[in-house]
């Protein structure tokens, strides 16, 4: 938010919003109204979703409505990290796996995650995430 950070000139609220942080954007995975605090501006299009679509930000082409630091642009210029972000934009399973690894990793490490006590999901969603956390599983015990 342009109050907070001021790395956008997106502020608070819906007058100050993109077309993907407005309150009435169906990001929510209930598909219902609302998403918090309006207003700011996202990586992506359905910026509570984690999956690689930051990766496929070139594929979509420029979008104003989306945040594209020089930092962004600088993981697919960068000749050491280019490869793993065209592989994570081709491949949703490739990234999960990635970041499976590397949370692993952290978490052997001593990094704490919050909550400590996890977190819960509505039903519609158990489904889709008891795949992923199995498909989670295989890659963390290889």
């Amino acid at each position: 938010f342009k109050e907070r950070s001021g790395t956008v000139e997106n502020g608070y609220g819906d007058a100050n919003a993109t077309k993907y942080t407005k309150s009435a954007c169906p990001v929510r995975h209930d598909g219902k109204a609302g998403v918090g605090m309006a207003g700011g501006k996202s990586w992506t299009p359905n910026w509570l979703t984690f999956d690689n679509s930051y990766f496929q930000y070139l594929k979509r082409g420029a979008d104003e409505d989306l945040i594209w630091f020089p930092t962004d642009e600088a993981l697919h210029k960068d000749d050491k990290f280019k490869p793993y972000f065209e592989k994570f934009a081709d491949s949703q399973e490739a990234f999960f796996e990635a970041y499976s690894r590397a949370h692993k990793k952290l978490s052997e490490l001593g990094s704490k995650f919050e909550p400590a006590e996890g977190f819960s999901l509505p039903a519609t969603r158990r489904s889709k995430v008891a795949d992923c956390l199995s498909f989670v599983t295989r890659c963390c015990s290889a």
